[in-house]
This record gives C-alpha cells, sequence and structure tokens, in this order.
C-alpha cells in the first residue's frame, strides 16, 4: 500500500481509541513538536490496532531524552511518575487512572545470552530493532505534522496480512529467550503460523539450556502471561512437544489425567465466573495448578522455588495435588457429610483450589450423580456456609469466667459446627451453649 495511504489508513485506526487518549497523544504531539523531538506509539498497541483488537496500553518511545520528556507531561497534568533510569523508561499513572509508558529509542546489546540488556541511545529504526518480532516493531508517529505516519521498517504489516510470526533476526531468542514462550503465546492468541525460520531458531532454542537462564521472576512472567490467554490449554500442549516444562522442574511431564482435567477447565472457569463472579479467581494461577495436579509434592516445591513465587501463589500452588484430589473425591461420595464436615475440608482453600476441586471432581467422577452431588455440596460452600459465623466471641468466653487458652478455639469451632449442622439457629442458644462449653474447660 502507498505511504500516503497507509498514513490515512493508521490516522482512522487512531480514532478507535477512546478520546481521552487520543485527546493527550494530540497534546503530547504538540508537546513534543515544541521540543523539536520524534513522538511514537509503539509496541502492541499499534499491532492491536491493525488487527482491529483492543488495546489500550499507551507505550511512547521518544527520539530524545524519554525521562526529560516524562518529566515535563507529569509537571503538566499532576501524573504520578515511576523511573527505570537504567532502561530510560518512566511510567507515568495519570488522575482517572490512565497509564502510559514513556521510554527514549535505544539500541540494545547483550553481553551474555539470557542476560539483561546493555541500553544505549540509538534511532527509532534501531529501537524497533531490538523488539521480539516484526508485528510487535511498528510505531505511529504523533508529531502533529506527521500525525498517524507508520513507520514499519521491517514488514510488521505484511506479516500481519499474512498472519505469521517472524523474529527479526538470528540471534532473537539466544539474547532473550523469554521470546520463545512469546512466540508460543502470540501464535495461539492470533491463530498465526510461525515463519519457518523463526520456527526453527524457535526448536533449536528450545533444546538448549537457554531458558534455564532465566532468572525465576522472569520465567514466572512468561508463565503466567501464557497462562493467562483465553485458551492456554493449546499453548500448554505445545510447551510440551518443545520439552520446555522441564524448564519449571524436569519431572513435569502431563499425562492423560492432566489432558483431561486441562480440558474441563474452560468450563469450570466459566460456571465459576457466571455464579460466583464475586469471588476473586486468578486463572492464570489456575491454569499452573491444573498443569501440575498430577505431580508430586516435591514436584511442587521445586516448582515453586525455580519460579520464585509469591507467599499468596505459593500457598495456592501447594493446593495443587492429592490434597485436592482426595476433596474432590470425598464431595463426590455417597457417604452422609454434615455441613460442618464439608466446611472444614474447604474453609482453608483459596478460591482456585476450591476450583480444581470441581474440576477434578467433573473428571474423576464416573457417575452423573457424584458430579452433582459435588456441586451441590460446593454451592451450598460458597453460597451459604463459608459466610457463616458466631455471634459468640473470645470476650464473650472471658465473660463467663474463662482464662484465655488454646480452648477457646475449640469452644468457637463447636459452637460453628453446631451452627453449620443446624442444632443453633438463634444467638440466644448459642450463648447459653458457650456457657455450657465454658463450664467444662473452667
Amino acid at each position: 500500500m502507498p505511504e500516503m495511504a497507509t498514513n490515512q489508513l493508521t490516522r482512522q485506526l487512531l480514532r478507535r481509541l477512546p478520546q481521552r487518549i487520543v485527546q493527550l497523544l494530540r497534546e503530547l504531539g504538540r508537546s513534543a513538536d515544541e521540543k523539536g523531538i520524534g513522538l511514537y506509539l509503539v509496541g502492541g498497541v499499534v499491532r492491536d490496532l491493525l488487527l482491529n483488537r483492543r488495546n489500550w496500553d499507551v507505550d511512547l518511545t521518544v527520539e530524545g531524552d524519554g525521562i526529560s520528556f516524562a518529566r515535563q507531561v507529569t509537571n503538566r497534568y499532576g501524573a504520578g511518575l515511576a523511573l527505570f533510569e537504567r532502561f530510560s523508561t518512566a511510567r507515568l499513572v495519570f488522575p482517572d487512572g490512565l497509564k502510559v509508558d514513556i521510554a527514549s529509542t535505544r539500541r540494545e546489546s547483550y553481553a551474555d545470552p539470557a542476560a539483561l540488556p546493555d541500553v544505549m541511545t540509538g534511532s527509532v529504526e534501531e529501537d524497533l530493532f531490538r523488539r521480539d518480532f516484526t508485528i510487535n516493531a511498528m510505531a505511529i508517529q504523533l508529531n502533529l505534522a506527521h500525525w498517524g505516519a507508520l513507520r514499519d521498517p521491517f514488514g510488521g504489516r505484511e506479516d500481519l496480512k499474512d498472519k505469521t510470526l517472524r523474529v527479526l533476526h538470528g540471534r532473537s531468542f539466544v539474547d532473550d529467550p523469554t521470546r520463545i514462550f512469546r512466540a508460543i503465546r502470540f501464535a495461539e492468541r492470533f491463530g498465526f503460523r510461525i515463519e519457518p525460520d523463526t520456527a526453527r531458531l524457535l526448536a533449536r532454542a528450545s533444546r538448549t539450556n537457554l531458558v534455564a537462564r532465566l532468572s525465576g521472576p522472569r520465567l514466572a512472567n512468561e508463565i503466567f502471561a501464557l497462562m493467562k490467554e483465553e485458551h492456554p490449554d493449546a499453548a500448554i500442549r505445545r510447551l510440551r512437544r518443545l520439552r520446555l516444562l522441564r524448564f519449571l522442574h524436569p519431572r513435569i511431564s502431563p499425562g492423560i489425567q492432566t489432558e483431561r482435567l486441562l480440558a474441563v477447565l474452560p468450563q469450570t472457569i466459566g460456571a465459576w465466573e457466571r455464579r460466583w463472579a464475586e469471588l476473586s479467581l486468578d486463572r492464570p494461577l489456575l491454569w499452573v495448578m491444573a498443569l501440575l495436579a498430577h505431580t508430586s509434592a516435591p514436584v511442587i516445591a521445586g516448582t515453586i522455588q525455580r519460579l520464585q513465587l509469591s507467599a499468596t501463589e505459593s500457598r495456592a500452588l501447594e493446593w495443587a495435588g492429592e490434597k485436592t484430589s482426595r476433596i474432590a473425591k470425598i464431595l463426590s461420595s455417597d457417604a452422609f457429610l454434615r455441613p460442618s464436615q464439608i466446611y472444614r475440608l474447604l474453609s482453608r482453600l483459596p478460591n482456585e483450589a476450591v476450583a480444581l476441586v470441581l474440576a477434578k471432581g467433573l473428571v474423576s467422577s464416573s457417575k452423573a450423580v457424584g458430579i452433582a452431588r459435588l456441586k451441590r455440596r460446593l454451592t451450598r460452600f460458597l453460597e451459604c456456609d463459608r459466610l457463616t459465623t458466631t455471634t459468640i466471641s473470645g470476650d464473650t468466653l472471658k465473660e463467663f469466667g474463662l482464662r484465655p487458652g488454646p480452648h477457646f478455639k475449640k469452644i468457637l469451632d463447636r459452637l460453628l459446627d453446631e451452627r453449620l449442622d443446624g442444632r443453633i439457629t438463634a444467638a440466644a442458644e448459642e450463648r447459653d451453649r458457650a456457657r455450657t462449653l465454658a463450664k467444662q474447660y473452667s
């Protein structure tokens, strides 16, 4: 397409952004003109505008001093500012919550494979060349005289039209092995084919130990970003084919049970979000839990250590294996269970573990009646029993003359169980029962 027609197209595409963002970009373009510097919209937002996909992540690059420009913008708009001076990058948070990243155009070099890059000032073309794939190596100029001009030195727009994912140079995966995971993520998200030379480079890099050089947080970021996709099960299968799961733990090898669990997980998540939307669910974490659901406790512990997960993520992941399998089996069984027994099974579980119990029950129960029983018990817990509390507290027990100690918890747990099971239905009954129990420990 001729340059003039391309620029007209991208100007039209910019109008798809919310008016608030378009207005801000015009104002920033005017500010850049006043300082005599080039200003560009870059990254995934450019790609997604061309694909007609929603993406309001505003990433800007400046041919000049990006941090100085960011400070100027901060002063003008009263935005919050965070600086990352090693990479000549700033993040602005505007009063209305809009986030804008501003960076200086730069080129990068890698002293060692998988190392963080050394950064030097560069042109906009050099800045685009340092990126992962051609489809992410485009920029739209925001200076008013060139508003909407598309900079596409590496054929990204043509690759978008051809639904092709292509690296920019032969050392791309060696310099930054996180691009291995991004290639899989983008290929699955967009339904793109990986260009043959890129596929060969990806397979070669996957066979090496380059990924092992990544820090835990960098690897975790890529794994969780991949699991955040709408349908991560296809990406997981590709990770398995390329033997990339070994970098989480050498003994992760999903079998048929795990495949079946991953297959029902979208159904489980959909049901959860429709029925219990107020109960937050960390979907990427749940997918990782499902991936590890049929591994041993040492494998789960090793994965937590490799990824250097947070305390919250670690506690959830510890429920991935046999613990939730056992609970799913109990809740699906025809054994009589009092509500208090179900509460004690589930009350300590994070939401992701409860969802995993549901998914495991859908897979493991051989009878429809068992699945129905599991759903009924989980529904009662989530919609009713998990919110149940006692009206009696430790202060009440002190009023009865009881000295604090471990027996306080025993009494309060007993009262909660009796309330859950319907043996206590009123506050007065609970108080009388508490007084009776207190006498037994006085």
